[in-house]
Parts: structure tokens; C-alpha cells; sequence
């Protein structure tokens, strides 16, 4: 697996290649500090046989404010560019607008950076199976954005109420990180089984998703669901 990662910042950087480690520890990471980098980078690969550098890489992982990144034109026409490999923004824009504004280009993927580690790979996982990530503060399309912060815990804690001793425990193992397979091996269950809880989880907490199922967990404040 060969990821890129664009960023101008050298912490932001290695804290995506450690977890891009976490994903895949086989994976091989290049990194881009501009957008004019990220181009060059793509542009040698297509001279290596890769078609717009499309054969190359498998992820692009990438900032929106960096050097040379005029703004959501040039995302799209990197999205085009690259098209199919999976494009994931992550940034410090907090703002739903801006956020939708960024999806509509074709990324797969807006990852806040205040996101958690874990949920983190867990989006880059779903990204990589061929899955998007729509951050939960933009809610349902149409829908008004939730006001998560104003939500006390305890309400939070209470949407686990009505998922069965099982159900927790592979939600608690999916906040962990573990995958489908390694849930199975720790519980001792076949990954038809697995796959029947983690659907069961995810229709009983009305989400779409493992990822934001994950995020409830972390919203809730609780260590532990079991």
C-alpha cells in the first residue's frame, strides 16, 4: 500500500505516517509540503508508468491550507486527476459550509484534525474499502447540523441502552481500532457473526457507519462499554 500525504506542517506529517502505520505497517508513505510538491510527485510517477499517477498511489491524504493550494478548484481537479484512488482532506476548518463546500468536490473523505487517533484510522480504513466519511456535525443531507457540544454525556451514554452485552463488547473492541477479523479472533467469533453484531450496532445507535458509531462511544466520555 503507497499513501501520499500533503501537508506544510512536519508534526502533522508524522502523525499521519504513524497512523497510516497502524493501518497498514507494510504501507510506504511520501510526503508533499505544497500542492506544487504534491503535482511534481504525480507528475514523476506518471513518467514511471502510472497514469496521472493513479498506478502509484492507493491513498492521498492532504491539507487544504498549504503553499500553492488555490482553493477547491484545484481539489477537484486533483480528485479528477487521480481518479479513482480515494482523496481525504484533513483539516483545521471546523465550519459545516466549508466542510460541504470540500465535499462537493469528489473527496472521499473530510477528516477534521481534532478527530481522535483511532477514529482516524478507522475512517482511512473505511476509505481505502471503498467507503466516504461525512464528519457527524454536518448531520443527515437537508438535515440541520446537531448541536454535539450541547449534549450532555449522560443523554450520550444513553443511546448504548438498548444494545445487547455482545453488541458492546464488539463496539467497545471497534473503538479500539481492531478490525472485523480481529474482533472475531478476540471473541472468539466467526467474521459472518462479527459482521452480523457491527451491523446490528450500527442500526440500533442509527448511524451509518463504523466510524461514527466509534465517535459516539468517544462522545460519550466512557472508557469502557462493558
Amino acid at each position: 500500500m503507497q499513501v501520499l500525504i500533503a501537508d506544510d506542517h512536519s508534526i502533522v506529517r508524522s502523525g499521519l505516517t504513524h497512523l497510516v502505520g497502524e493501518l497498514d505497517e507494510q504501507a510506504t508513505v511520501v510526503a508533499a509540503t505544497s500542492f506544487s510538491q504534491l503535482n511534481a510527485i504525480l507528475d514523476g510517477a506518471m513518467k514511471d508508468g502510472g497514469q496521472g499517477g493513479r498506478a502509484a498511489f492507493d491513498l492521498i491524504v492532504m491539507d487544504l491550507r498549504m503553499p500553492g493550494l488555490g482553493g477547491l478548484d484545484d481539489v477537484e481537479a486533483l480528485v479528477r486527476r487521480v481518479a479513482p484512488v480515494p482523496v481525504a482532506i484533513f483539516s483545521m476548518i471546523e465550519s459545516p459550509d466549508e466542510m460541504r463546500a470540500v465535499l462537493s468536490r469528489g473527496v472521499r473523505a473530510f477528516i477534521p484534525k481534532s478527530t481522535d487517533d483511532v477514529l482516524v484510522v478507522n475512517i482511512l480504513r473505511l476509505v481505502m474499502a471503498g467507503g466516504s466519511y461525512v464528519p457527524p456535525v454536518l448531520g443527515m443531507p437537508g438535515a440541520p447540523a446537531p448541536a454535539a457540544a450541547a449534549t450532555p454525556r449522560s443523554a450520550a451514554s444513553g443511546i448504548f441502552d438498548g444494545l445487547t452485552r455482545r453488541q458492546l463488547e464488539v463496539l467497545d473492541l471497534l473503538a479500539q481500532g481492531l478490525s472485523n477479523q480481529e474482533i472475531g479472533e478476540r471473541l472468539g467469533l466467526n467474521l459472518s457473526t462479527v459482521k452480523t453484531h457491527v451491523t446490528g450496532v450500527l442500526k440500533a445507535l442509527g448511524v451509518g457507519s463504523r466510524t461514527q458509531a466509534v465517535l459516539l462511544v468517544k462522545e460519550s466520555g466512557r472508557d469502557r462499554l462493558v
